[in-house]
């Protein structure tokens, strides 16, 4: 067998292969079989454009191809691209293939071994995205350590770059909710980037935090890591400064730590955290309107809000 195109061992190609698992699923379908057929071999009575089946050597796709039926194990293992190409389409104008059948023989590992990582993304990033989605791909890039707390909390945004970091994740919560976060916050005495955000959760912030401003922190991810994304009609603007790329490995420099290790409690400067009225309420903040579109602004701790800000002297 050729070499794969993707390690599977790798950060991207094991987010990549999350999402693609995970939109089989009931709570993950931003996409359905028929999309895939779509994207990936789209055709009509006269035509089609393979978009899979030539990026895969032949051992892989021969025993597909034999699966189905339309074509002997000998024969597919010895056909060239053209010739797959001609009689999978002859087989969908026919009916003796369909989108679900087409699906479930193109394995999630098949795909993300042996096709661009960037079109993977496009096809689940085009989708109508849902919150157990998003929730999905945010908490396994964090897994991944394809971000860290700090970063997530220097990107996020909201109202046109009005609110920013912990201010975005306190902005949906009840003052229970807020004063169950600071607790948590004390109780753990970590006060880090990290700390913060694994104190309120990934359940909670996806639920309570606007899926644009959210899907605004993957795009940053993803240009961060080097995969590309072409806008859709379901798609927000790309963050500022982004164009198609060609695959390459994350940029470590944009890291405010090495991805080789998760952060240690204590190895960020401590956060000391008081519970004060301003973080409770937000005065001043109504008649802001809404405008997540805005361009991603890369934060200093001086940013930071005040009830969570560096420890006072």
């Amino acid at each position: 067998m050729d070499k794969a195109r993707n390690d599977l061992s790798a950060a991207v190609p094991k987010f990549c292969l999350a999402l693609e698992e995970h939109r089989r699923t009931v709570d993950g379908r931003v996409r359905t079989s028929q999309e895939m057929l779509a994207a990936f071999f789209p055709y009509d009575e006269k035509s089609c454009t393979d978009k899979v089946f030539k990026h895969l050597p032949n051992d892989v796709r021969g025993p597909i191809v034999a699966a189905w039926g339309i074509r002997g194990l000998k024969a597919a293992l010895r056909d060239t691209d053209d010739k797959v190409q001609s009689v999978v389409h002859d087989a969908l104008v026919a009916g003796d293939i369909d989108h679900t059948s087409f699906e479930d023989a193109l394995s999630p590992e098949t795909l993300v071994r042996w096709l661009s990582l960037a079109d993977l993304w496009a096809f689940w990033r085009g989708g109508k995205l849902t919150k157990p989605a998003i929730q999905k791909a945010l908490g396994t890039a964090y897994e991944l350590y394809l971000f860290d707390g700090r970063w997530f909390l220097d990107t996020i945004q909201s109202k046109g770059g009005a609110l920013k970091g912990t201010d975005v994740l306190a902005e949906g919560l009840t003052k229970d909710e807020l004063t169950g976060w600071i607790k948590r916050i004390a109780e753990t005495g970590d006060g880090s980037p990290k700390g913060v955000v694994a104190a309120l959760g990934w359940d909670k912030i996806v639920a309570k935090t606007s899926n644009e401003v959210l899907v605004a922190v993957l795009d940053a991810i993803v240009a961060k890591v080097g995969l590309a994304t072409t806008p859709t009609k379901h798609d927000s603007k790309p963050p500022p400064g982004q164009s198609p790329q060609s695959e390459r490995p994350p940029d470590d420099r944009a890291w405010s730590k090495p991805p080789t290790a998760p952060e240690a409690p204590g190895s960020e400067e401590a956060i000391n955290v008081v519970l004060e009225d301003e973080l409770l309420v937000n005065p001043g903040l109504e008649d802001v309107e809404e405008d997540d579109g805005g361009a991603t602004q890369i934060k200093t701790p001086a940013d930071l809000p005040p009830a969570l800000g560096r420890g006072r002297k």
